[in-house]
């Protein structure tokens, strides 16, 4: 089978490889549990992007296909930079803690690592994500922020870890 797509872009792309030093990381919707159902019929969020890029100088983003920590730290990797995340600030979709009591796992693991969400994460500087925060044209919520050094932390109950970029894992 072969897909072959068109369109005309609304402006640049935005790309994985321009997150900075003290941008703010944001996520567009809860995350996790997405195996319990939601994975079969997923919504690109094409609307969300659209107002987002029309109206913020988005340095960065990506859709969470593989699970909100692997996919950002594509983002991170790509633009040379790290990131600390605020567990409290992650918004946990209700089936990670659903699916949190089958497995064992926390609600935030399934969160950070499940995938299939398509939720979009991206990064803007500190001044337009303030604007963001001020006037959202769709849902988000501020997430962390890129530190200079690399690698992926998450602050939890006021402790910082080191976060595995855990996630899907795709081979052929």
């Amino acid at each position: 089978m072969s897909v072959t797509v068109l369109g005309v872009p609304i402006r640049e792309p935005v790309l994985r490889s321009g997150a900075k030093p003290g941008d703010w990381a944001f996520v567009t919707g809860p995350c996790g549990g997405s195996i319990l159902g939601r994975h079969l019929n997923p919504v690109p969020r094409l609307a969300e992007a659209e107002a987002l890029v029309t109206k913020f100088d988005l340095h960065s983003m990506i859709d969470v296909s593989d699970g909100l920590a692997k996919d950002l730290n594509h983002i991170l990797e790509e633009s040379g930079c790290g990131a600390v995340l605020v567990a409290e600030a992650i918004p946990v979709h209700p089936d990670a803690v659903a699916l949190s009591n089958r497995t064992g796992k926390t609600p935030l693991q399934h969160a950070l690592s499940d995938g299939e969400d398509f939720e979009l994460v991206f990064t803007v500087d500190a001044a337009t994500g303030a604007k963001l925060l001020a006037d959202p044209p769709v849902p988000v919520w501020k997430i962390g922020e890129c530190v200079a050094e690399a690698g992926l932390w998450v602050t939890e109950g006021g402790v910082q870890r080191v976060l595995p970029p855990t996630g899907w894992e795709h081979a052929l």
